[in-house]
């Protein structure tokens, strides 16, 4: 018998050839702590191409699993990243009319881009202030992922998007302001998730993806150039997750005006990335996990 129960809950992100996942428990009404954290390695890129794969799909839920039972973890609250390229993520402005009709809109932009006329779609809506954002994935797709987990052993898992989990990591903590507005950065092997926290809600998302053509520093700051050009403050803290130790990071939150924070999900108080210790940095490159358990336990 494991450990496990109903206050514990885990968080899987694979993010390029690496596998992260987080155990947290519950313990009290609005703190959770961490009882795993344990990164994996695949011995090939898992990406959204590798999903339709079933010997790359089993060499992730051998892992998973591997790691469920070294650690006698008996799982019931498990909740999965989806691969950015597998999920389609839209916002419209609340302002443009009746919710039900701007769901049929974003539901309707969901089938056109992802071409999925002829096939089912499952789709999810929520609404901040301003924006309601709909989230959409092929249904066969999702199939895939369930797949992972039955050869993995588990019997019931959600799925979520890697920025929504970045954000779940943040959302609450003590050290990010409530007012005013941050980005937060998860910096992976081969892609840049961008999140726009403005008044303690989510309001816009972006993925960079490094390319033969361009550098992935020039399209993170042009992209988020673009996603902070409405605001109508300026932005005060970048929190950084992942692997934050290249200089064009700075870089970029220099002509932001901006702070350069650690995204530790666990920290009491705000580190900056150049005075950051070994748990902090530990901690934000399991950020995605973190957040993913976080959302099973908290939601």
């Amino acid at each position: 018998m494991g450990f496990w129960n109903k206050s514990k809950a885990l968080g899987i992100h694979c993010e390029g050839s690496r596998v992260f996942l987080a155990v947290l428990e519950m313990e009290s009404k609005n703190r959770v702590e961490p009882v795993l954290l344990i990164e994996g390695k695949l011995p090939e890129v898992f990406d959204a191409y590798a999903l339709k794969d079933s010997g790359a799909r089993n060499e992730v839920a051998d892992l998973i699993a591997d790691i469920i039972e070294e650690n006698d973890i008996n799982l019931r609250n498990v909740r999965f990243a989806l691969n950015y390229n597998s999920v389609f993520v839209k916002r419209s402005p609340i302002s443009l009319g009746e919710t039900n009709k701007i769901r049929e809109h974003l539901r309707w932009e969901a089938i056109t881009i992802l071409d999925a006329k002829d096939e089912m779609l499952v789709t999810d809506f929520f609404s901040v202030t301003d924006w309601t954002f709909s989230v959409a994935i092929r249904e066969k797709v999702l199939g895939l992922y369930r797949d992972i987990a039955k050869r993995a052993g588990i019997k019931k898992m959600d799925v979520d998007v890697p920025h929504f989990g970045l954000y779940n990591a943040v959302d609450g903590a003590k050290f990010i302001d409530s007012s005013g507005s941050h980005i937060l950065m998860y910096i992976g092997e081969n892609e840049v998730f961008v999140v726009l926290v403005n008044n303690g809600e989510l309001v816009q998302v972006g993925t960079y993806v490094k390319s033969n053509e361009n550098s992935i520093s020039q399209s993170v700051e042009d992209g988020i150039f673009s996603i902070i050009s409405d605001l109508d403050d300026s932005v005060e803290n970048v929190f950084c997750a992942g692997d934050f130790s290249d200089k064009w990071i700075e870089d970029l939150v220099n002509k932001l005006n901006a702070n350069a924070i650690v995204l530790d999900p666990f920290s009491m108080t705000p580190n900056t990335i150049s005075n950051c210790e070994q748990s902090n940095e530990l901690h934000s490159r399991f950020a995605i996990a973190i957040g993913l358990a976080k959302r099973e336990l908290v939601s």
